[in-house]
């Protein structure tokens, strides 16, 4: 439970992050690591491998998917039956005991069949109509409707349905291949989509290898004292976003908290410390590593890196603001981690 809780407060205040983070106020730059933490063995530590296999089923349901995401509207010819899913364009009036009432008439009125925007029964009672036709639905309004003066009352909307179109999907054809893609052949096109697929599997599994594996540094390595002012850094700031957040999302920080199966403060402050000494000692195997190992990032990388977090709409400020570090300095560590874990991989006994 109190793990599940840590990683909570890593999620909430990180968000769209994969590290909490710190700033140069909680640099490792000037610590000599050897004195807070004895990094045990991370060199030829044993994992699992894995295989992988592509099956035609899969390739077929990502090949449908490809295609539903490819439906377009098509207008359907007058005397087409109506379904779910369509959209019609429809004239409506509507009466209460015999007369209108306000809000129950429009023109030109485009409703989603099956969305739900109107009445119970309104939608329904439209599904099996035909383009064209013009229909009378007598219908009752809910009890807890928000206008008293028709809440459980009896009414009858007289509708014509001008016209309408539904979502069709494509035929997987050549056409829909040359027309949609940059292939030539239905058989390239079916090989992409299996080297998609395989490469997806691929990625998922060298991700778990490196998370056992970090798992493993990580039970290997003994603190041998936490440098308290990076801790603090890293506890002041946790908290300061759940200020942010409660702000963000119009509550007080109590009914967060809350929200996140905190039963008070003093809940949030164990968990919170909890969660920043583990997040520094992350940080400083991570450093460690590196330093010990020589690893680095080239210049492309990080620029590669800082052009995809714009590209995410992430620029300078925003990463501050939700990270509490520089922009530079951010892209270290995330850069930094990458390299460990590959390493890692790189040396570990593969099972």
């Amino acid at each position: 439970m109190m793990r599940n809780k840590m990683l909570i407060i890593a999620a909430a205040v990180m968000m769209m992050f994969g590290l909490t983070a710190c700033g140069s106020e909680a640099s490792y730059e000037k610590l000599d690591l050897d004195d807070y933490i004895k990094v045990g063995k991370y060199k030829g530590l044993e994992v699992d491998g894995f295989t992988i296999k592509v099956t035609e089923d899969e390739v077929q349901a990502q090949i449908d998917s490809e295609l539903e995401a490819s439906a377009a509207p098509q207008e359907l010819d007058k005397g087409t039956v109506l379904k779910d899913g369509d959209t019609v364009n429809i004239d409506y009036v509507g009466k209460k005991d015999g007369k209108k009432f306000d809000g129950g008439s429009a023109e030109g009125y485009d409703l989603e069949l099956g969305s739900d925007s109107f009445i119970d029964g309104f939608e329904d009672g439209l599904v099996g109509s035909k383009v064209g036709d013009k229909v009378k639905l007598e219908l009752t309004f809910p009890e807890d409707y928000g206008e008293a003066d028709l809440a459980g009352e009896d009414v009858s909307f007289a509708v014509t349905i001008n016209s309408a179109t539904r979502n069709v999907v494509p035929d997987y054809d050549l056409d829909f291949v040359q027309n949609t893609t940059d292939f030539k052949t239905l058989k390239e096109y079916e090989a992409s989509v299996e080297k998609q697929i395989y490469n997806t599997k691929e990625n998922e599994a060298i991700s778990n290898q490196q998370t056992e594996l970090w798992s493993q540094v990580m039970e290997n390595t003994e603190v041998i004292e936490y440098p308290e002012k990076i801790v603090d850094y890293f506890i002041k700031f946790n908290s300061d976003q759940m200020d942010v957040m409660a702000e963000t999302y119009g509550m007080t920080r109590e009914e967060l908290l809350a929200t996140y199966d905190f039963g008070d403060e003093g809940e949030f402050a164990a968990v919170n410390e909890d969660s920043s000494r583990f997040q520094v000692k992350q940080e400083m195997v991570i450093e460690y590593i590196a330093a010990k190992e020589g690893l680095d990032y080239s210049n492309k990388e990080a620029e590669e890196l800082l052009a995809y977090y714009e590209s995410m709409g992430y620029d300078e400020a925003t990463i501050k603001a939700q990270t509490g570090r520089p922009m530079e300095e951010y892209i270290r560590m995330v850069l930094l981690q990458q390299k460990v874990l590959e390493f890692l991989l790189d040396n570990a006994l593969i099972k």
